[in-house]
C-alpha cells in the first residue's frame, strides 16, 4: 500500500515525467544530489545531455518544452540564486514524486 501523499499526484505532473526521458533524468539527478542543488552545465554534463535541452525541461522553451510541463512550472524544481548565480533543486513535491514514480515504474 502507497503511503496517502502519493495518491494525491496531479496526473498532468505525472504524465509530464512520464513523456519525457529528458524531464525524468533531471528530476532523478536532482533527487539524488538533494539537499543539494546543482548548476545548468554541471547537471547538463552529468546527465549527459545539451545544456540548452536541460534548460528548457527545466525552465520551458518554445514548442519542443512547453512552459506549462516545465520542471519549475510543476513545481518539482526550484531556482537558487547566490552570488550572481543560477542553481537549481528539486522541491519537497519533487521528491516527492520521484518516490511515487520508483515505488510504481520501478528505477528508469
Amino acid at each position: 500500500m502507497l503511503p496517502p501523499h502519493l495518491l494525491t499526484i496531479d496526473p498532468h505532473i505525472l504524465r509530464s515525467i512520464n513523456k519525457s526521458a529528458l524531464r525524468r533524468k533531471v528530476l532523478f539527478y536532482l533527487y539524488n544530489v538533494y539537499p543539494n542543488s546543482d548548476y545548468l552545465s554541471n547537471i547538463s554534463k552529468m546527465i549527459r545531455s545539451d545544456a540548452t535541452n536541460v534548460l528548457g525541461c527545466i525552465k520551458g522553451m518554445g514548442n519542443r518544452y512547453n512552459g506549462s510541463s516545465s520542471l519549475i512550472e510543476l513545481g518539482l524544481v526550484e531556482v537558487v540564486e547566490r552570488d550572481g548565480f543560477k542553481y537549481y533543486r528539486i522541491t519537497e513535491l519533487g521528491r516527492k514524486v520521484v518516490e511515487y514514480v520508483k515505488k510504481v515504474y520501478g528505477e528508469m
